[in-house]
């Protein structure tokens, strides 16, 4: 008897040290993306204290995320300021972005490298977030791109030689990045142009297509107005080129014969600039 009693006593104790030398073995679990001590320790509301008094792995919380809605606003407006840009930037992206945790509820996003070609209808840019103190990394991304600015179209043909009104125009709002020229946009007075080129009707109109309507000619007499501090001389000169307003144009002195620039101020006016 005693001998069997002795040989479920030893299997007994093998069966518990096989189950705990089995609970050692068993793997850990994959914790949470860590941050340092000093991090976490730093911020009670970001760091799980009962995990610090267990000895568990410290861990980050999501205070909230980075949404796509709030990267491509901050970039639209990042961009825009830096290329000083004129109209309505709209971003999106080619590549889903999928919403990054934060680990604050600020959010520092830096654009680090800018498209060398500036804004096109695609290109990409590389940018950092900064949350909580915590550098949470940097993306390098693509990006499409619309510009929407307010130019001049022409209501039906405009023909070569034709002076501009507004009666001839609508104003509307274009993504100039389609097709990239610089338009006269409608915070232009159209009426100090003429046609240089032909325009289709319901096109906008390119800078190149359009001149300034000449205000001088070339063999006007115009009066030359010269000031500098109290000093205020006027004088007669020939015009050598057509010009319009606050154009420069090159003058001829009727006395000396000298050829000097001057800036047109109206028809009769030019001004010179010491």
């Amino acid at each position: 008897m005693k001998s069997l009693l002795l040989v479920i006593i030893l299997a007994a104790w093998s069966t518990i040290a096989h189950a705990q030398l089995d609970h050692i073995l068993e793997p850990i679990a994959d914790a949470p993306v860590n941050a340092t001590a000093d991090q976490s320790l730093g911020d009670s509301n970001n760091t799980d204290m009962a995990a610090v008094a267990s000895g568990a792995p410290l861990t980050v919380k999501t205070v909230r995320n980075l949404s796509a809605d709030d990267l491509q606003s901050e970039l639209q407006k990042q961009l825009t300021a830096y290329f000083g840009l004129k109209g309505d930037l709209k971003l999106s992206f080619i590549q889903q972005w999928r919403p990054v945790p934060l680990p604050g509820k600020d959010c520092d996003i830096t654009l680090t490298d800018y498209p060398a070609d500036g804004v096109t209808s695609a290109f990409n840019v590389t940018f950092k977030v900064v949350s909580g103190g915590i550098l949470v990394g940097e993306w390098q991304i693509d990006l499409r791109a619309q510009l929407w600015q307010s130019v001049w179209l022409a209501q039906s043909r405009l023909e070569r030689g034709q002076s501009l009104d507004r009666s001839m125009l609508n104003d509307q709002k274009i993504d100039v990045l389609r097709n990239p020229q610089s338009y006269l946009s409608d915070d232009i007075n159209p009426e100090g142009y003429d046609v240089a080129q032909g325009v289709a009707a319901g096109h906008a109109i390119a800078k190149e297509d359009v001149i300034e309507r000449p205000v001088i000619h070339r063999g006007d007499l115009v009066d030359v107005v010269a000031t500098e501090g109290m000093l205020d001389i006027r004088m007669k000169a020939l015009a050598l080129e057509d010009g319009g307003i606050n154009s420069l144009i090159k003058m001829r002195n009727l006395d000396s014969n000298k050829e000097f620039d001057a800036q047109i101020l109206n028809e009769n006016e030019v001004k010179v600039h010491f």
